[in-house]
């Protein structure tokens, strides 16, 4: 069965919102219904269901737990609940069931409820208005048919909860989601890795009691996988420039939980793959065929509003005339999304014209993926350095790029006090972005390693001699997101395609075998017993993947073009943020202040305070 997080969702609010059985005989003649959530489950709805499909299911009201003081008294209402078993929200229900304000209660909760709030539950309902209490699993985030990410949120830590073992859970909810009990890999040389694997495979264990884990993988003839990664050993793909829709969405405008901001309309749009087509059908698309797409997009809305419209319809008969009519409120929806991706794509072009995105983005993967020789790529970053057009921020991730490939302390050296001249930079680096190019080269492990075809072409130094150049040249059509292909612009591959080719190939080969050597194994009693002692060593299918420190969007794009290549491989990704090269840059920024981190009058001085800046 293919991993789809869509899936998962989908059958989880069918069970919520499915019909009024298990209600009493008075509760279920009444229809409408109201929908109590609490801060953590609310984005989960948001970005899974549309206010339509709520009214569709008869949720007339949507209200907050944590505000039940607000609330007013409707009798005439049933009420489904859909909570985190959080200490805040229990309390804040069995508030609501000291006093209730609706007819009768369907409990739903995200995640394992512990048997001591259960009993708090079971003796705060005096007024017996719980109907029905019911476990499911979904505490994370869905993005993606492929991607997810988990909402460690700060209220978790104002209640002092663990932050690792709130990973934990929100991690194995995902597994029984998707009826997984995984082998469990982990990258060795991460200290935060270990614990949070050791928390898992605990959770997994102690769940299995509970039978939760039992027979989840029955009908599978090799044992899934969760990979767990750290973003410090790959700290290169959040500062190379993508250039796909999604991706490119999120690095220029910013999507946080599915919504965009457009500044310039003053409007947010929602982007999800599931309620639009358009964007299921081009969020992976490079920006040649993204535009070319587009434009047939239009053309084709042209032609049918056309051949729709009130003129032709009066040569129709009224059973014609009928059909066409029922269309128009189907066409003022695909022209607001029409309008819609127009202000993105609109953005999106503005962006690469005003920060000369075309010769720094040939630029970033001639560095990175070593596409032309050191004293040629010097010369052209120093030349970039010395353009007052350029941004300070694209200059800095040119400059760590070519720190960690090169490693040159001399040229680093040139390279910062060009940065420090104001006629060229405006304005002038930060305290804090110069730290970070100082130590970038030493901050991460030595074994970061990058993808690329090879294969150095003299002609690629001299693409931009020609301004004037057609994108579509530039962006050859790679209708199946092959990771090796002749954009270049898309040269560069994430570490993730190597650790994946690793672990699903079956030949002995040296670098297979040392990418598998960094990854240490903890395998849950119940693979044991089912798969024998060998089961790290057999072939993969299903793999979760997990990358501590933040995901980004090409990741994504890389586990979709995998599994389009290769069907017999089923992979979902995530993390616990979605980068982008600002949030990235931003937490570098604090990791290389929290160095600076000192003891004063007994007292913790974060120089964070003092030394970061905003940009």
């Amino acid at each position: 069965m293919t991993l789809n997080l869509n899936k998962v969702s989908d059958a989880y609010f069918d069970r919520i919102f499915a019909s009024k059985r298990t209600e009493s005989p008075v509760a279920a003649e009444i229809t409408a219904r109201v929908l109590l959530v609490d801060r953590y489950t609310t984005p989960i709805i948001s970005m899974c269901y549309t206010q339509s499909q709520l009214l569709s299911n008869d949720i007339i009201l949507v209200e907050l737990i944590e505000s039940q003081n607000t609330l007013n008294v409707m009798k005439h209402l049933n009420c489904i609940v859909y909570i985190k078993p959080t200490k805040e929200s229990i309390q804040s229900l069995i508030k609501e069931l000291a006093n209730p304000h609706f007819n009768s209660y369907r409990l739903f909760l995200n995640n394992t409820i512990n048997k001591g709030d259960l009993e708090r539950l079971a003796e705060a309902d005096e007024f017996e208005v719980i109907n029905q209490v019911v476990e499911i699993f979904q505490d994370y985030l869905i993005v993606n048919d492929n991607l997810f990410t988990i909402n460690l949120s700060e209220p978790l830590i104002a209640h002092q909860v663990n932050p690792v073992v709130e990973e934990s859970n929100s991690l194995v909810s995902l597994l029984l989601s998707l009826k997984k009990c995984p082998i469990i890999k982990y990258e060795s040389n991460s200290l935060e890795l270990k614990r949070l694997s050791s928390e898992i495979l605990y959770n997994i264990n102690s769940n299995s009691n509970n039978n939760l884990f039992d027979d989840l993988n029955r009908k599978a003839d090799t044992p899934p996988l969760l990979l767990l990664l750290d973003r410090k050993n790959d700290p290169i793909t959040p500062l190379i420039t993508p250039w796909t829709y999604q991706s490119m969405i999120h690095e220029f405008i910013g999507i946080n939980k599915n919504i965009v901001d457009l500044k310039d309309s003053k409007e947010q749009v929602t982007l999800t793959e599931t309620q639009d087509k358009f964007f299921r059908e081009s969020m992976y698309l490079n920006y040649g065929d993204l535009t070319d797409k587009f434009q047939k997009f239009v053309e084709a809305y042209k032609k049918e509003t056309k051949q729709s419209s009130i003129e032709n319809l009066q040569t129709q008969n009224l059973s014609e005339l009928k059909k066409m009519l029922t269309k128009f409120p189907e066409f003022k929806k695909l022209s607001t999304n029409i309008l819609k991706h127009l202000n993105l794509i609109s953005e999106i072009d503005k962006e690469i014209s005003v920060q000369n995105l075309w010769e720094i983005g040939e630029l970033q993967q001639t560095i990175i993926c070593e596409l032309d020789n050191h004293q040629s790529v010097k010369a052209r970053l120093s030349e970039i350095l010395d353009k007052p057009q350029v941004s300070t921020v694209n200059k800095i991730k040119l400059v760590l790029l070519y720190s960690i490939r090169f490693h040159n302390t001399n040229e680093l050296t040139l390279f910062i006090n060009k940065l420090n001249n104001p006629l060229v930079t405006d304005p002038l680096p930060t305290v804090s972005q110069i730290a970070l190019l100082n130590k970038f080269k030493t901050m991460f492990n030595s074994n970061i390693t990058t993808s690329s075809n090879n294969n150095n072409n003299n002609n690629l130094g001299n693409i931009f001699q020609n301004r004037k150049i057609n994108i579509n040249n530039l962006f050859n059509n790679n209708k199946n997101n092959d990771p090796k292909n002749d954009n270049i612009y898309l040269q560069y591959t994430p570490r993730l395609n190597e650790i994946l080719n690793a672990l699903v190939s079956t030949s002995q080969q040296e670098a297979t075998s040392s990418i598998k050597s960094t990854l240490a194994t903890l395998v849950p009693d119940n693979v044991a017993a089912q798969y024998g002692s060998n089961v790290q060593h057999n072939p993969v299918q299903d793999i979760i993947i997990y990358i501590k420190g933040g995901v980004t969007y090409e990741e994504s794009r890389l586990v979709y073009g995998l599994t389009e290549s290769n069907r017999k491989i089923n992979i979902v990704i995530g993390g616990d943020t979605i980068l982008n090269s600002g949030t990235w840059l931003t937490e570098l920024y604090d990791r290389v202040n929290d160095t600076s981190t000192t003891h004063e009058d007994d007292g913790l001085v974060d120089r964070r305070k003092q030394l970061r800046e905003i940009l």
